[in-house]
This record gives structure tokens, sequence and C-alpha cells, in this order.
């Protein structure tokens, strides 16, 4: 799954949305979309209390025949009003004319989200970079009192929020990675004002293992079957994968570098990547080193993807080894203690424990924990996009959103690595589904 200037927001009172039709007073941001601001209470058991802003930009279709259709963006921490124009070209010329687009900075996100400078520098957007312990001291230090008031359930009440701002019955959403379990939260939580989901490259509903064991053990078959992709692979890429791991080459640094790689705007099918690898085993790290620098998430700023709302929100909504126990550091050996190194392959259990969500959630203050409803099927028409080379969402992940799903269908998308409506192949399976 992936931002405030905090308590700057937390002085306003909570007042009523303007995110609708366009009106007087409202801002033509960009043509053909209109631009308003959500207003939420930062605790729904206190909307009196302290509150946030949300950029909101919609388009100016308000009578589009189907209705509205929300994107999400993942991270968490991506905003998404800044990245309508990008997002935009991901949806099928078809889709946009049947459909109103709209856009919401999750909380925490965007221009007036959290910002935590020294965490931003260090490890920026990462799901796997190691970080430094005083930046996350300090980020939590900034964010104060309200740090667990960002965690997804409070997202959904927020969509739910814009739903009705927006005076429509239902949404269709359409979420990626992060944005994806977004959406399936929502649909859990209100399935009646739901049309239907889009969930590309899934994080599932249920959560996953923050020591990241199903991913690790995952990438051996991607790096295998993007071997197969090209003719020009002679090398083993899983086991020069290990051998870099077990010869000091970080196994974060490289978990972070293969997922970002595995994005489609940034290598697509991850042809090279086996070629990098072997040389690098080899003694020429050049292009290792390149590659690093290319897909690193460092320095990445707060309003393009905000590091304190990640933590912020995967601390409040996964369930780590010492969930409930008052010792962490004594939970978490122990739950090192029974990882089977076969099962981490080609990583290993150093990388398990030393990567950003355990050693970031680690030290996080314990806050309010995330709460789902009971009901795990989802009920509203689904369509699940996965790529085959995808090295941030386990294939696995998606084939058990589909097991608990109503009404869902599965398309896999060969070659396609995270984020498939990136790929043409995508977006078209996405036009079929939503228009028929």
């Amino acid at each position: 799954m992936r931002t405030i200037r905090l308590l700057c927001a937390l002085a306003l009172a909570c007042t009523a949305c303007s995110a609708r039709a366009p009106a007087p007073g409202d801002s033509p941001c960009t043509q053909g979309f209109t631009c308003t601001t959500l207003h939420v209470p930062l605790d729904r058991q206190r909307p009196d209390g302290p509150s946030l802003d949300l950029s909101v930009i919609a388009a100016d279709n308000v009578d589009a025949p189907r209705g509205a259709l929300l994107l999400l963006t993942g991270g968490p921490g991506q905003p998404g009003v800044p990245l309508l124009r990008n997002l935009q070209r991901n949806v099928h010329p078809d889709v946009l004319r049947e459909y109103r687009l709209v856009m919401l900075d999750q909380r925490g996100t965007g221009s007036n989200g959290i910002n935590c400078p020294a965490l931003q520098k260090t490890v920026g957007g990462s799901d796997f970079l190691t970080p430094p312990a005083e930046a996350v001291d300090e980020c939590a230090q900034r964010i104060g009192p309200g740090l667990g008031y960002y965690g997804t359930p409070d997202t959904v009440e927020d969509i739910e929020q814009l739903r009705q701002s927006l005076k429509v019955d239902r949404l269709t959403l359409d979420g990626t990675s992060y944005g994806s379990f977004t959406a399936a939260q929502y649909g859990l939580k209100y399935p009646d004002h739901v049309q239907a989901l889009v969930l590309d490259s899934v994080v599932p509903h249920k959560g996953f293992d923050p020591l990241g064991v199903d991913l690790m053990a995952a990438s051996g078959e991607v790096l295998k079957a993007t071997c197969r992709q090209d003719v020009a692979c002679t090398t083993d890429p899983v086991e020069d994968l290990a051998w870099l791991v077990q010869n000091g080459v970080s196994g974060t640094d490289l978990m972070e570098t293969l997922s970002v790689a595995s994005l489609n705007s940034v290598n697509p099918s991850l042809k090279g990547i086996p070629a990098i690898l072997h040389a690098a085993r080899n003694g020429d790290d050049a292009g290792l080193k390149q590659l690093f620098y290319k897909t690193t998430s460092k320095g990445l700023t707060y309003d393009t993807l905000s590091a304190g709302l990640h933590m912020a929100t995967l601390c409040s909504d996964l369930r780590f080894p010492w969930s409930g126990k008052p010792d962490r550091k004594a939970a978490l050996d122990d739950a090192v203690r029974r990882l089977d190194p076969k099962k981490l392959y080609p990583y290993d259990v150093a990388t398990a424990r030393n990567q950003l969500m355990i050693q970031g959630c680690l030290r996080w203050p314990a806050g309010r924990v995330s709460t789902y409803p009971p009901g795990q099927e989802l009920l509203p028409r689904t369509l699940i996009l996965h790529g085959t080379n995808d090295l941030f969402c386990p294939l696995d992940w998606a084939r058990w959103e589909e097991a608990h799903a109503r009404d869902a269908k599965l398309v896999v998308v060969p070659g396609s690595g995270h984020s498939v409506q990136r790929d043409p192949r995508g977006q078209e399976e996405v036009r079929e589904f939503l228009l028929h």
C-alpha cells in the first residue's frame, strides 16, 4: 500500500464540504475540471474538534451518464489532485466520456500534508529502506497526538463524506496498489454505495504480513519469468540476487530497487535486470549502482509521497508481531527467530527485520489501531488486475482477493508490472468492464 503540515490544519473547525457541482467561487483549476475543498474532522468521534482540508478535483461533466469514477492513488502517501493529468492518461477516452472523473488528496497527503523532512530525505516513498531511528522519532513528534487518525478506515469515512457532497448514490472506485486496499475497504463498509470496483495491483483487504515473507518468496518466480521472457537472458537472476544479499549488498536496498523497477513506466517487463544482477555478482556493479540511483525513493518531496503519512497509516493499519505485547523488541525477536530462511530466498532474515515497516513501526508511538468491517466478502462487482512482473504485490494477493469477492474477475497481464493500467492492455480491460 503508499501528509499534513500537520497540525496547521488542526485548528480549523469542521465545516460542510464544498466538493460538488461547479458553483460561484469554485476554482476552474484546469480546463474541464473544478477544484474544491473537502473539510473533514480529524476524529469523527469529535465532529466539532480539529479538522483537515482535503483538496478535490472533479470533471465538469456533472451529468455523466454512468456517474462518478473516483481514482484512488497508492503509497499510502500519494496525493490525488496533482496526479490528475498523469493518471487521466491511464483511463480510456470512452470511460472519461461516460463517467465524471474525481480525485482527492487523501488525508495527510498533498501540499497541506504531513511533512517530516528527515524521514523524507532518508526513505522518501519507500516501502523497504531502513529508516533512521532519529528520523522516525522526529516525525512522530511533528505529527503529535493526532498521529492515530491517519488509518485507512479514516480515509474510508472521508470518501463517504465526499460521495454525499457529490450528491450521488453510488461511486465507481478505481484504486491502484494501496489505493486498491482503500477501495476494497470502502466496498466492505458501504457496499450499497458502490457501483463497481477496479482493483489494480492488489493489496489484499485482509492486510498482509509486515515482515514481507510472501513478497520475498514471490520475488524469485517473478525474476525467473522475466528471464524466460527475454531470449538474451542466459543467467539465473535468482541465484545472482541471493549471492548479492549474502555478500553484503543490502536486501532492503535491492527490494526497493527491483520493486520500483517493476513499475511499467520505469522498466517495462524488467528487461535487462537479470544482466545487471549477474554483472554485479561478477564484480561489475556500475549497472546496479545506476539502477539504485534511477529507482530510489529517497528524497521524494512530501507533496509527491509523504513518508510521514506512509508511516502513520502503516503503523495503524497493519498487525505486527508485538501487537498487544508490552515488550515490542522481544516479540519481534521471537517472530524473527521463527522465520524459515528458505521461505525468504533469495532474500534473508536480516532483510525481513530491517525493512521500513518493521523498524519504523517498532519505534512509532502506540496509537489508535485501525478497525475493519466484520464482513470480509466483497459484494460489489469487481475487476482485479495484476501484472506477472509485479515486485510490489505478489500474484497470490490478487488470487486471494478474487476468492473473497462475490462477483469478481481476475485478469493477469503477462509481462506487465506494478500498476497495470499504465499498460494499454490493462486500460482496455477496464474499459470493457466499466462500459459493458
